[in-house]
């Protein structure tokens, strides 16, 4: 299991450079890092990851896992879920998909599995689906999770609160296939796969 952050020793033995060039890199300004308590200088992987795929150097494979497309569909209702669940692997294949029947649970696996995309019921029992959205845009290491925010209730409504909250798109339920790929093809970096 790879560390969530690494320091520039890390670094440097991944990208095949001397501490000092990290050091560098994070002083320039091009690799963004965060202080420990004891004065080190961190790096979160996924900014790592995306400093890699910016300046072309080979991704090691250790990091595969984490540059995996994860989405997670959070829905109290089964039906939709294990139907959003199929279209979703029909189109991204290589994905790997995940399934929250309510807020609390979301919760817990956006936090575990960092998912590139968050499908998001809004009316959750316990916590509902605009708190979701606010907890992840107020963490740090969380914010650049995407959100597509969903209801089958008072649409515009939901849609001006789910954009206040900071989802990124909303869609009404129920919603077409067509409709659902390209929401989630705009949302994000990977490209389809299949059909």
């Amino acid at each position: 299991m790879i560390k969530n952050a690494l320091g520039t020793y890390d670094i440097a033995r991944i990208c095949h450079v001397t501490p000092p060039t990290v050091g560098r890199w994070i002083e320039e300004g091009k690799l963004p890092s965060f202080t420990t308590g004891g004065g080190h200088r961190r790096v979160w992987t996924s900014d790592l990851l995306a400093f890699l795929k910016i300046h072309n150097i080979p991704i090691p494979f250790e990091f595969s896992a984490q540059s995996r497309l994860r989405i997670l569909i959070v829905d109290d209702e089964a039906d939709v879920r294990k139907v959003s669940s199929r279209i979703l692997q029909k189109i991204y294949p290589q994905a790997e998909i995940h399934e929250a029947e309510d807020g609390f649970e979301a919760g817990h696996k956006i936090a575990t599995l960092l998912p590139s995309l968050v499908l998001l019921d809004l009316r959750l029992p316990g916590m509902n689906g605009y708190r979701v959205c606010r907890m992840i845009r107020q963490d740090e290491h969380l914010k650049k999770i995407k959100v597509l925010a969903m209801s089958g209730y008072a649409m515009e409504e939901s849609q001006k609160q789910s954009m206040e909250a900071g989802a990124d798109d909303f869609m009404p339920k129920p919603f077409e296939v067509e409709e659902l790929r390209k929401k989630v093809g705009k949302l994000i970096s990977f490209g389809p796969k299949g059909g």
